[in-house]
């Protein structure tokens, strides 16, 4: 099915916005923050479709907040598009602030990250830096783009007016499927309950905990740790999974319990649903 005009004309403002970018920067390079996620992936196809491989480096952060799984996906998207794939370490775990969980924490990893991959930049002789915000994306949700504005991050699917459901109609044209249906992954600091230090600890929890409960076939699934609580949270098929299946209950406890939690519990509000 052919782009409706409106999302033409957008995708074209969006790949002169990168062919303008590009042409100011001396070697005519750009970097893109890559986190794997549906937003990310079409700036980076975007910008390859614009630029060729050659003049665009794709680069993943990763620390004990990262995903594995998403680290993964990132690598495979990036080697099948044959342009550069970085990932470097950053240590927003190791800095204070972040560390405290205040509500602006996100805030304090976007500047952490976005300092790394701007000296990153330097050394390759590089200083056009792209981040995958879209225009759904509200500053009130999301304190990680007043960094961006700080750091002068280029948003170029924002600014050519990208939807995330306009995103998502382009990659499902150029036949990418599964990543156009992709559920949101935000970092595993998101699971650590506000204002409660964010410790590698607490983030191994709640990654092999999360890990243990896709292995029962849940779909969008996290697991919220609230001090030695742990609180299972999923959509509508998998509360009923869980509570129609004693024996899947009783394994989720014993192996989420064995992680170090003292206790276990199912919301009984599917994920999303507001209060």
């Amino acid at each position: 099915m052919a782009r409706s005009t409106g999302i033409e004309r957008k995708e074209q403002l969006l790949r002169e916005i990168i062919g303008r970018v590009a042409a100011s920067e001396a070697n005519g390079r750009v970097i893109i923050g890559f986190s794997g996620g549906v937003d990310s992936s079409l700036l980076l196809w975007e910008t390859v479709q614009t630029l060729g491989p050659d003049r665009v480096v794709a680069v993943t952060a990763t620390s004990p907040t990262s995903i594995p799984e998403e680290e993964y996906a990132a690598r495979i998207f990036a080697h099948g598009l044959n342009v550069e794939h970085l990932v470097i370490p950053t240590d927003e775990c190791e800095d204070p602030s972040f560390v405290r969980n205040p509500p602006d924490r996100c805030y304090v990893c976007k500047s952490i990250r976005y300092r790394s991959l701007q000296s990153l930049a330097r050394r390759l002789g590089c200083a056009a830096l792209f981040d995958g915000t879209q225009s759904d994306d509200d500053p009130a949700d999301r304190p990680g783009m007043r960094a961006l504005e700080e750091l002068g991050i280029g948003t170029p699917l924002a600014d050519a007016g990208l939807t995330k459901e306009e995103i998502r109609e382009i990659l499902r044209e150029e036949g990418f499927h599964d990543l156009a249906e992709k559920q949101a992954q935000p970092c595993l600091a998101t699971r650590i309950a506000a204002g409660a230090p964010i410790t590698v600890e607490a983030l191994e929890i709640v990654q092999r905990g999360e890990s243990v409960l896709r292995t029962y076939g849940l779909g969008l699934i996290r697991l919220r740790i609230h001090g030695s609580l742990g609180r299972v949270v999923t959509d509508e098929a998998g509360i009923s999974t869980i509570l129609q299946r004693k024996e899947i209950r009783q394994e989720i406890v014993s192996r989420l319990t064995a992680l170090g939690l003292t206790s276990v519990t199912l919301d009984l509000r599917p994920y999303g649903e507001k209060p």
